[in-house]
């Protein structure tokens, strides 16, 4: 069983975030980004990032989707997330058992996930889609150059104390 961005994970971190929003509904498009939000807060200039920094996190936008919409398909039929149609498209909102629900389940993490949630909302609610897309690709593209710079001409990567290693 896959534990790691399972998608009952994906579907309590979603829940998360709509609980945060409630009542406003989102859609899978803004619900990825602002898991991603969620997840790597601190580089976007908000609190402490719930997952440590690494190279890589940059590529979680284009795997996430899939799991993301059945952990939302989860949710929904546990009754915790109410699916919205309008002229919009198909969005999500948080239905009335869901904030009962994760105060039931309460843990550490839950609770910083709640907590970085708010932030994530308050931030970044009012932006488009696109307008989140840009403040992330601003963000990965300082990671590539960063990146970059910790690579030796040679291929190999300049250690934190002055040694090579080679990848």
């Amino acid at each position: 069983m896959q534990t790691l961005n399972s998608p009952l994970e994906l579907g309590l971190r979603v829940l998360v975030v709509l609980t945060a929003s409630f009542p406003r509904p989102l859609d899978v498009n803004r619900l990825v980004l602002m898991d991603y939000c969620l997840l790597h807060s601190a580089d976007l200039g908000g609190p402490e990032s719930v997952l440590p920094a690494i190279s890589t996190r940059g590529g979680e936008l284009a795997i996430k989707r899939s799991v993301l919409e059945h952990g939302i398909q989860l949710m929904a039929r546990a009754g915790m997330i109410d699916a919205v149609a309008s002229t919009d498209g198909l969005t999500y909102r948080a239905s009335e058992a869901a904030l009962p629900f994760l105060r039931l389940v309460s843990s550490p993490l839950l609770d910083r996930l709640t907590e970085v949630a708010g932030w994530a909302v308050t931030e970044f609610g009012d932006f488009s889609a696109d307008g989140i897309r840009e403040r992330i690709r601003l963000i990965a593209d300082r990671w590539s150059e960063e990146w970059a710079e910790s690579r030796d001409f040679d291929g190999s990567l300049a250690s934190l104390d002055g040694e090579e290693s080679s990848l």
